[in-house]
């Protein structure tokens, strides 16, 4: 019975547990974009995620096709397909401009969230882009299409980075961390370690049970569930979630986060 739990947990993790920043807990709940396109090297994002997400009031015009952008005392006045736009009535030139995709209007994420007063930042890795506005955390990624499948980990592959991973919940026998860890983590996580001296969780987990959720050509997410024990009315379980990207040409650890969970026994 625990281990039909265990699966069925697993599987629901898949769906619901979102990617943190790295090495964040369960508290941290950013919001996710998984439709963004990339133009020029420019990303863009649905407009209404702009209404969404970053609390600015939007306006579409569909005979002129302009989108009225307003938030607190900012004003945007964009044209599909046209470089030119208005910030507070003065004309700025874009990258790239706003365009149509599907029916669907796209603008310039950076200019777009900057000027409304948000930060961002670009993991070129993963292909995500990470708005900050009011404490409030937004993540980009870029549309999902596949890897060839002679790109996709393997599962000895997949069993190394986990087993590294575990490697990583104490640092105190490793030396040349950086060196040791370089084939298997990007530096980003390296930094995170060294800083954090490891993780808060010393759980460790076995080989994955499942293949990674790729989310595009270069990034993928991978979710391992842990049972760490029950009192007879609750399993409780630890949910290990790893995102990967593809550089160097190999799969590494990019981002990794934690969740406790407790399932109640069936017939408790």
């Amino acid at each position: 019975m625990f281990k039909k739990l265990t699966l069925t947990l697993l599987a629901s993790a898949l769906l619901a547990v979102p990617a943190f920043s790295t090495c964040s807990f369960a508290d941290s709940r950013p919001v996710e974009i998984y439709n963004g396109q990339l133009k020029n090297n420019r990303v863009l994002i649905p407009l209404r995620d702009v209404s969404q997400n970053l609390d600015a009031a939007v306006e579409w015009n569909q005979k002129l096709k302009t989108i009225k952008i307003n938030k607190d005392d900012t004003e945007l006045l964009l044209t599909v397909n046209s470089k030119k736009v208005l910030v507070n009535q003065s004309e700025i030139e874009l990258d790239v401009p706003a365009v149509l995709i599907q029916n669907t209007t796209y603008v310039p994420l950076r200019f777009v969230s900057q000027t409304l007063g948000a930060g961002v930042d670009w993991n070129p890795y993963g292909q995500q882009a990470t708005i900050t506005l009011n404490g409030k955390q937004i993540i980009v990624n870029i549309e999902r299409t596949q890897p060839a499948s002679s790109q996709k980990a393997t599962a000895a592959h997949l069993k190394r980075l986990s087993d590294k991973l575990n490697e990583a919940t104490d640092l105190s026998s490793i030396k040349q961390i950086r060196t040791y860890f370089k084939p298997y983590f990007t530096d980003r996580l390296i930094n995170a370690i060294i800083q954090t001296k490891g993780f808060e969780y010393k759980n460790q987990f076995g080989a994955p049970l499942i293949s990674p959720n790729y989310l595009s050509r270069t990034t993928a997410r991978l979710s391992q569930s842990l049972d760490t024990g029950h009192d007879g009315y609750e399993i409780f379980s630890v949910i290990r979630q790893m995102n990967l990207v593809y550089v160097d040409k190999t799969w590494k650890v990019d981002r990794v986060s934690f969740t406790k969970i407790s399932t109640p026994i069936s017939g408790a």
